[in-house]
């Protein structure tokens, strides 16, 4: 995972172009590099269809402002030679895209947000919830996932600016 002076180079020396959309929006959402391309925002509520997901299940979450400010449609090719120009840029080498994931689970952790509402966050299926208890527990966590991604963003703004 990044650690808080290594995610903060990386978003400063995010290039204007589809390349920084798509990494911010992995930044800010969470999500897989493969899932990045197939979400669609309706209000303050992203949505990745389960043919697009890694465990084949439909995935909703709510988004913040910052995430909605950065949104756009993206798709990009190109992902070694433009990673090594932000690795350049940022002074940051040795991550991969599948640490910003790692990162956002980790700092979403460290703000208090409960591991069952990352999980939902990160579209986890086998995790704290399991057993008889996913099967029977319904809930959707859309609020706890509302709060937390609200304060991530919060966190994320202030550490980035």
């Amino acid at each position: 995972m990044l650690d808080d002076r290594e995610l903060v180079s990386i978003w400063h020396a995010l290039p204007n172009d589809d390349f920084g959309t798509y990494v911010r929006l992995m930044i800010l959402t969470g999500q897989r590099k493969g899932e990045i391309p197939h979400m669609e925002i309706a209000e303050d509520v992203a949505h990745i269809d389960g043919a697009h997901t890694k465990n084949s299940r439909s995935h909703s979450f709510p988004v913040g402002a910052l995430t909605l400010l950065y949104f756009q449609p993206v798709t990009w090719q190109g992902w070694s030679k433009s990673k090594a120009r932000l690795d350049e840029a940022a002074g940051v080498t040795g991550w991969t895209y599948h640490d910003l994931r790692r990162t956002f689970a980790t700092n979403h952790a460290r703000l208090g947000t409960p591991i069952h509402v990352i999980e939902k966050l990160l579209n986890h299926v086998s995790g704290t919830i399991s057993g008889v208890a996913a099967v029977y527990n319904r809930y959707g966590y859309m609020d706890e996932m509302r709060q937390a991604c609200d304060k991530y963003e919060k966190w994320l703004a202030a550490t980035c600016s």
